[in-house]
């Protein structure tokens, strides 16, 4: 199993719009797209942008985002790196000291501003932030560095054209780019995972002792919410999430995507029919509940914490058991719970040392 669209980026765009619900498609026929609002380029304090050599895209400060993308800035020196987001999120990144900002409409606007750029770090380019970043890239003859921030799917986005994959994982790596030859692949494993170990440690667990299993599990399920995702049908992933929860106990924890109407009317429907809800926002690793989803990311953060985590889904596609495999994800009813690797080397370090090695080199 690999990418439905490996390198077709439009093709790829294609298919998550006609994944759309039928009801937002009819609201947005008559809604005319609004102008996009400038993009934010944060500069290190005082700088005119003349010593910035690395650029860094974060389309949103989500954990996933901060871990894989923004976690590597500690490793390289502030006055080097830049930060491309949208303004409301400049306002909410953990910066010190507050940098420069300056608004950028298009990748010419980088080009201006950042004449020294030679490595540009994105999750992908399918999203408007990263899409300026890489025709930027390309323009310069810096290099794309696209950092895995999350589990992969069949409909994953395709990767920029002689992009370097930063990936969690020697399988990942391999199903992300199966079928290119103009990819180099560097695996650096995933900072989300180790940082969920690290912060297990701290907070005095030991990951998946027996007697924290013990002590975990009978505290409960939490069920893991992916209404939002286009790889499965809705009414499939909101008929099993409720026979979990009724049958189970657990309680439900939407995804923050769930925001939509449609999520709404169905969160309101399985409270009247007595389906408790997750509203603390608690980070996973500070639940003290067991953790079951389909294939949510959160399942590997929360077995790396050394919280015992499985997966459910009645009758799975090939392609979701593959993807369980892939990343040895334990099915619920099994006795052993989901184990991760965490790597020795802390991801943002590795993903630091290669961009800085990279930016040493001459175009």
């Amino acid at each position: 199993m690999s990418l439905h669209h490996p390198t077709d980026l439009d093709a790829w765009h294609d298919s998550i719009a006609a994944n759309r619900s039928s009801l937002r498609t009819f609201r947005n026929h008559f809604r005319s797209p609004p102008d996009p609002e400038p993009a934010t380029l944060l500069l290190p304090g005082g700088s005119a942008g003349g010593s910035v050599d690395v650029l860094i895209v974060i389309e949103a400060p989500t954990a996933s985002q901060l871990a894989a993308l923004l976690a590597p800035m500690r490793f390289l020196a502030a006055e080097r790196v830049a930060i491309l987001t949208t303004r409301e999120s400049s306002q909410r990144l953990p910066l010190d000291p507050a940098p420069t900002s300056l608004a950028v409409t298009d990748h010419h606007d980088l080009v201006s501003a950042l004449p020294g750029l030679r490595s540009v770090l994105t999750y992908g380019h399918y999203m408007r932030l990263g899409a300026i970043a890489e025709i930027a890239a390309r323009a310069v003859g810096a290099t794309s560095f696209v950092a895995q921030h999350g589990i992969l799917t069949p409909l994953a986005p395709p990767l920029p054209e002689g992009a370097h994959l930063l990936a969690w994982s020697d399988a990942d790596a391999r199903f992300w780019t199966n079928g290119r030859s103009d990819v180099e692949k560097h695996i650096v494993g995933s900072q989300l995972l180790h940082e969920a170990s690290t912060s297990s440690s701290t907070h005095g667990r030991s990951p998946l002792s027996a007697n924290g299993l013990s002590a975990v599990a009978s505290a409960g399920i939490t069920y893991l919410g992916q209404l939002h995702g286009h790889e499965l049908p809705r009414h499939a992933k909101a008929s099993a999430a409720n026979r979990f929860c009724r049958t189970s106990g657990a309680i439900y924890r939407p995804h923050p995507s769930e925001h939509d109407l449609v999520s709404r009317v169905q969160h309101a429907l399985w409270r009247r029919r007595g389906v408790r809800f997750d509203t603390t926002g608690l980070p996973l690793r500070e639940l003290r509940t067991s953790l079951v989803s389909v294939f949510s990311t959160g399942i590997l953060e929360g077995a790396a914490a050394g919280i015992p985590s499985w997966v459910d889904f009645p009758n799975p596609p090939q392609w979701l058991e593959e993807l369980w495999q892939r990343y040895s994800m334990s099915r619920y009813g099994s006795a052993e719970p989901t184990k991760v690797e965490i790597p020795v080397d802390e991801p943002a370090r590795v993903i630091a040392e290669i961009i800085a090695e990279h930016s040493k080199a001459p175009r």
